[in-house]
């Protein structure tokens, strides 16, 4: 490792003795395929990665899957409370499904989705502009996994999918904010994107 560097996932593989695949299994928490990972070995690399300070490059790992493993949580304002709440409250619930939360402001999520900066969105109801439409229609195009968490679900015009969760024919789910909490709001917008990351 040269000095002053970050150290890599081959740095720890020399100072544990093992090859970057078995660094990869261990790391990754993977079985190592047909071959079993000893708990020597398992130690040497976590020792290794403690005395190294190594720390996974999430891009990286999310460039070689195809996914980043990050889910958008857009909010018109964190002044509003309900956002507020909804913005932490996802921030809490997704890393339980593997996902972390990056909270965006405005419309700033539509450069970021566009640039295919996470895996899904879940949007809280700010009123929809026909940047968000296009935005929105764009993502549905590519596949991308939204939510929609709204006052304004367009009554009448949504047909519930399996979940209970209208399902909008453009390539998105709208959960229907109503007088639920926003815990449940949290959750249920939390099925719905988790329903259309796995399809």
């Amino acid at each position: 490792m040269r000095h002053g560097s970050k150290p890599t996932i081959r740095d720890v593989a020399e100072t544990a003795g093992v090859s970057v695949t078995t660094v990869s299994y261990v790391l990754s928490g993977r079985s190592g395929g047909t071959t079993r990972i000893s708990e020597a070995t398992q130690g040497r690399v976590h020792a290794a990665v403690r005395e190294l300070g190594y720390v996974a490059n999430r891009s990286a790992r999310g460039m070689r899957r195809g996914r980043t493993e990050l889910v958008a949580v857009a909010v018109a304002d964190l002044e509003d409370p309900r956002d507020r709440a909804l913005a932490t409250l996802l921030a809490a619930i997704l890393p339980e499904h593997g996902y972390q939360a990056v909270v965006l402001l405005g419309g700033g999520w539509r450069q970021f989705m566009l640039a295919g900066g996470a895996d899904g969105v879940i949007r809280t109801g700010a009123s929809e502009t026909a940047e968000d439409s296009a935005a929105m229609a764009e993502l549905a195009a590519r596949g991308v996994a939204q939510v929609l968490i709204t006052d304004d679900a367009g009554a009448g015009a949504l047909d519930a999918n399996r979940d209970g969760i209208p399902d909008v024919p453009a390539g998105y789910d709208v959960v229907p904010a109503g007088s639920e909490s926003p815990e449940a709001l949290a959750e249920r917008a939390v099925t719905a994107l988790l329903g259309r990351l796995r399809s």
